[in-house]
């Protein structure tokens, strides 16, 4: 080899070497700035790493492509590692398309509607559980907000620091039925004050029962919240000790000893990659210890009442209604179409939640041809025949009872009220304050009955019932008794005196508004009484009327 030659040789590898060694720096370069931004990406968004999250694949494929610019751009030239960047971001996006596509409702429509398995009844007092007056649940949400809000200004400088959490989730707690809601931090200074003692209450209402309102202790303080920072944020701690999981909804609930959890829905696809969303499990997390565990819905504590997102609920009740005879069906025939109704609420049977709406057919008119109610914790679904009026039109119907003194209706609550679908609905003033009840029959809005107190309002209900011969007498089972008094206390309960009184020969409890009758105020142990009210075979009787027999006051 000449001198020349060999001149050549050391110079093509002296560029070949220099040329690795720049596209080495620009590798090493672009793989650093790529992983400190999805570092912070990370950590603010919190994907989840599986392939059925086709958010985390955008993600995934952006910071490839991400990648693969910047060699490009350090190393003045396109190279393998910059095509092969490209192609892995194609490749994700293509897998995102078309995963898209095969879960897409128009080409798997009878597997979206048979996503949920729906009990039909014809007979609605089969499974739905005939319920007492005391366990009818008198305060809405918006109610419920108002008097946990009042609850704050019960400690000295409590406000400043926190507010109440707008969850006011339903739970069912022995026995009980109630709204829970956290205290959260108002902002990061206040979180930045108060992380290491965390947040010391939570607000209970009972629903069945406006008074019995508490501002919760926690000792210990709860750490984790919605609304705290960095590894105390909810969302935040749980993503980091979960992975892979996919997450929906998140409840606040309390257990059967008052310990307060958050309850994370752990959600999944059921057609295709992406399609057909449902909840397969639920994360427990303790606020206080910061520990979680993840369960099965079968394996869940029995006082978890809510594991299944309302929304994802009630898209695959859409479902159900909409295919019910495939896709093409929704563009033309329209052939037995439902849908449900514009709103919904929750029950609790046999002492687990439901949530429940009206199926109407399609059109949207003011009318039912059933409801559904769902467990929140198991999907198990019931759709009752039942034709009637929607929630709305039972709310302007009970609106219409009162119109002189322009009430507003709360959103209707489902009930069983002598083997009749009932509507009951609370009627506020302009203040949001409950000023009577109300109940609406489903199958005809012209039965209606209202009272100042609930137990007026379903003797009210109950006649109209008798009387346009919707229900016998002896289903109604009006019942009086006389008797000697045994024990007689009081309180006051919406500003109202209440007396709760015993009678040797029966061993339930009477419950009497001085509403009812001026006599009960003079009422002694010993005395003879004589009481009606209907007979729901509860231990706590609400009384319609009271005659003291010694007394010959005339009753209001």
């Amino acid at each position: 080899m000449n001198p020349f030659e060999e001149f050549l040789r050391q110079t093509q590898t002296t560029r070949v070497v220099k040329t690795r060694k720049k596209l080495g720096r620009a590798i090493v370069q672009s793989a650093v700035i790529t992983l400190i931004i999805f570092a912070v990406v990370d950590y603010i968004t919190l994907p989840a790493y599986t392939f059925h999250s086709p958010s985390t694949m955008f993600l995934l494929a952006m910071f490839s492509g991400l990648f693969g610019f910047l060699v490009q751009a350090f190393s003045f030239k396109t190279t393998k590692v910059t095509l092969i960047s490209y192609a892995i971001s194609a490749l994700l996006v293509s897998y995102v398309l078309v995963g898209s596509l095969i879960g897409a409702e128009f080409l798997r429509a009878t597997a979206y509607r048979d996503q949920i398995t729906i009990k039909e009844m014809k007979e609605f007092n089969e499974e739905f559980e005939t319920i007492g007056l005391n366990r009818i649940p008198v305060v809405d949400k918006q109610t419920a907000v108002q008097l946990g809000d009042k609850q704050l200004g019960t400690v000295s400088g409590l406000g400043s620091q926190f507010f109440v959490d707008s969850q006011y989730s339903l739970i069912n707690v022995n026995d009980g039925i109630f709204r829970v809601s956290p205290l959260d931090h108002r902002d990061f200074f206040k979180w930045l004050q108060n992380r290491n003692e965390g947040i010391q209450n939570y607000v209970s209402v009972n629903v069945t029962n406006p008074t019995d309102v508490r501002l919760v202790a926690v000792s210990a303080g709860m750490k984790v919240s919605p609304n705290s920072f960095f590894n105390q944020d909810l969302a935040r701690h749980v993503r980091f000790k979960y992975r892979t999981l996919i997450f929906g909804d998140y409840t606040f609930e309390i257990d059967d000893d008052q310990n307060p959890y958050w309850v994370v829905s752990v959600i999944k696809p059921e057609i295709g990659p992406f399609g057909g969303l449902s909840a397969q499990g639920a994360v427990l997390v303790n606020p206080v210890t910061m520990d979680t565990q993840y369960y099965d819905i079968d394996e869940l504590p029995h006082w978890v009442d809510r594991v299944q997102p309302s929304s994802i609920a009630w898209s695959q009740i859409d479902n159900w209604g909409y295919y019910v005879h495939g896709f093409i069906n929704t563009l033309f025939n329209q052939k037995d179409m439902l849908q449900t109704t514009d709103g919904y609420n929750y029950v609790v049977i046999d002492n687990q939640v439901y949530v429940y709406s009206g199926l109407t057919s399609l059109g949207g008119d003011r009318s039912i041809v059933g409801f559904t109610l769902i467990n929140l914790k198991s999907k198990e679904a019931t759709f009752y025949q039942i034709g009637g009026a929607d929630e709305y039109a039972a709310m302007a119907s009970a609106e219409g009872q009162v119109q002189h003194l322009n009430y507003r209706s709360t959103f209707p609550v489902l009930l069983n009220i002598s083997n009749t679908p009932t509507y009951f609905v609370s009627l506020k003033d302009q203040e949001g304050l409950v000023k009577k009840y109300s109940f609406i029959a489903v199958s005809n809005y012209d039965a209606v009955g209202v009272g100042d107190t609930v137990a007026e309002a379903q003797r009210n209900y109950i006649l109209k019932l008798r009387e346009i011969g919707m229900v016998k007498d002896d289903e109604t089972r009006y019942t009086e008794i006389t008797g000697t008094v045994a024990m007689v206390s009081t309180a006051i309960v919406d500003g109202n005196s209440v007396y709760y009184i015993t009678l040797d020969e029966d061993p339930r409890l009477f419950v009497v508004n001085v509403s009812v009758n001026l006599e009960v105020l003079f009422t002694t142990e010993n005395d003879e009484v004589t009481m009606k009210f209907f007979d729901n075979k509860e231990n706590i009787v609400e009384v319609d009327y009271f005659d003291h027999l010694a007394i010959n006051f005339k009753a209001p």
